[in-house]
């Protein structure tokens, strides 16, 4: 067939060769014309190697191919996730008050307990205002009772009465904010935890709101995970969840502890918290998590490598081996996860699905089994 239609080809190139018409636009719509037969004749033939090449299998005994007997096996589908370790127990102390740092009672690494004195600010100014005040207002209070006194046995007036208890209160609250403000000239540990960073010197002025010291309590960190909104009916409080730390090499299992219930608009995503024990601290804030969350499992299912399942204009579709020929089968794909896919229908159990040499037969092909 291939050498007919060469010569053909070649003889129809030497009659225009031979009679050429008079005329440079005569020579260009005959040229036109021929390369357009041409045109035509490299598709046919093209097309008659392919359709030779998948049906004349018989001399080398047909297409040499792998099956699988399709039979029932679990199959299980799991979301992937990033996600970042944080402490809610993660807390940088700042100064209320300005003033020289005095002392720092605490060493960064050390464990301190809530409550516990760890900066002292220099506060002698404070300390002879607060004197003052308290010899002020104990004066008042001696000046106040004797007024009361003799109020009581109608001797004096009732402004001077009056002077004397609003001298006497007045100075009872200059005083006690005078030492509220003294108090707050030593900084203590609002949590128990490990002294993570001291940002200031002894010696050095801390201003009002600067951080002083950070103190962290990693025995019980969360992960922290945005997943697609896709996923937000099929993850559940309680779901476990497998968390691997690449870069510290640790492995850990544990259950969901929240769900958002709000998809941000912006990344189209939903929170996820896994509540992690540390009493190890092993884990630390801000490390990188990889997650694992199974949201779809079932026990009898059709399983094929996902390679097989191959797809055209019509939907996806597989080549059943029946007898020594190849059939091209439509199938319906559900979900799939790493190199398996679920299929739904289309097959059945007991078919035998092609799996190597799938890619060189076409619907029809003479296949040889291999073992």
């Amino acid at each position: 067939m291939k050498r007919i239609i060469i010569l053909s080809t070649a003889a129809l190139f030497f009659t225009a060769c031979g009679d050429q018409p008079q005329g440079l636009e005569a020579k260009k719509e005959e040229l036109k014309t021929l390369k357009g037969k041409l045109t035509e004749l490299k598709t046919q033939i093209s097309t008659l190697e392919t359709e030779v090449a998948k049906l004349d299998t018989t001399v080398e005994g047909g297409v040499p191919v792998l099956v699988f007997e399709l039979e029932a096996s679990s199959f299980s589908h799991y979301i992937e996730q990033p996600g970042n370790v944080t402490s809610k127990q993660n807390v940088t102390i700042s100064s209320e008050m300005g003033g020289v740092v005095k002392a720092v009672l605490v060493a960064e690494g050390q464990w301190v307990n809530k409550g516990q004195t760890i900066v002292q600010l220099d506060a002698s100014i404070l300390v002879n205002q607060v004197e003052e005040l308290r010899h002020s207002a104990e004066l008042a209070q001696i000046t106040f009772e004797r007024q009361d006194n003799l109020w009581k046995k109608g001797i004096g007036s009732e402004i001077q009465f009056l002077q004397a208890k609003n001298q006497y209160q007045s100075l009872q609250k200059k005083l006690a904010a005078m030492e509220a403000q003294l108090s707050k000239m030593e900084l203590s540990a609002p949590i128990s935890g490990r002294v993570d960073e001291i940002f200031f010197n002894v010696g050095e002025l801390a201003a009002p709101g600067m951080p002083v010291i950070r103190i962290v309590n990693a025995r019980q960190v969360q992960v922290e995970a945005n997943v697609a909104e896709r996923y937000a009916n099929s993850l559940h409080k309680n779901d476990e969840v497998h968390i691997k730390f690449k870069a510290l090499g640790i492995d850990r299992t544990a259950p969901i502890s929240f769900v958002g219930q709000v998809i941000n608009p912006k990344s189209r995503t939903f929170l996820v918290k896994i509540d992690l024990d540390n009493k190890s601290g092993e884990v630390k804030p801000n490390s990188v998590a990889s997650l694992r969350i199974q949201d779809f499992a079932v026990d009898s299912a059709m399983v094929l490598p996902s390679e097989v399942i191959k797809r055209d204009m019509r939907g996806d579709f597989v080549f059943k081996a029946i007898g020594n020929k190849a059939h091209k089968t439509y199938i319906e794909v559900g979900r799939s996860y790493k190199d398996k896919s679920r299929v739904l229908s289309g097959i059945s159990f007991g078919d035998r699905v092609i799996t190597s040499g799938h890619n060189e037969v076409a619907d029809g092909s003479t296949i040889d089994i291999k073992k």
